[in-house]
């Protein structure tokens, strides 16, 4: 999916937004067509799942626990992550943002946070943790 070439922070999240909606449905192969990706990371949509279901890592989570996304609008609590930073444009990069969303999983907002970065008309997935 492709922003405008200036985005504004809505358009940013509500991409965002669709893209946590495909993983509450569990459209992992939708969610990875939704954003390019940081070759660093390797994203696959067998990847994305594990690491969601992990909180936050590829391994099963230690106590066995398996992590879902819930849609966002039945999740308690508040996002602790759900903004655009905007660089100060002196470094000439391709980077015209930067996004920090939280996942609410298993039916609350937690801290496990997607970043991605905007790049022209590119939403790139960066990485999925726990801040």
């Amino acid at each position: 999916m492709h922003l405008p070439a200036a985005p504004s922070d809505t358009q940013i999240l509500d991409i965002i937004d669709a893209w946590i909606a495909d993983l509450a449905r569990g459209d992992y192969a939708c969610a990875h067509a939704r954003t390019a990706h940081d070759a660093y990371y390797g994203w696959t949509p067998a990847l994305l799942r594990a690491v969601i279901e992990g909180y936050g890592s590829p391994q099963p989570y230690a106590d066995g626990r398996v992590y879902r996304v819930t849609p966002a609008a039945l999740a308690s609590g508040t996002p602790h992550e759900r903004c655009v930073e905007r660089p100060d444009g002196q470094d000439g990069g391709m980077v015209i943002a930067e996004a920090r969303h939280s996942l609410p999983l298993n039916g609350v907002w937690s801290d496990l946070t997607a970043t991605f970065r905007v790049e022209g008309a590119r939403l790139v997935l960066q990485e999925i943790h726990v801040f």
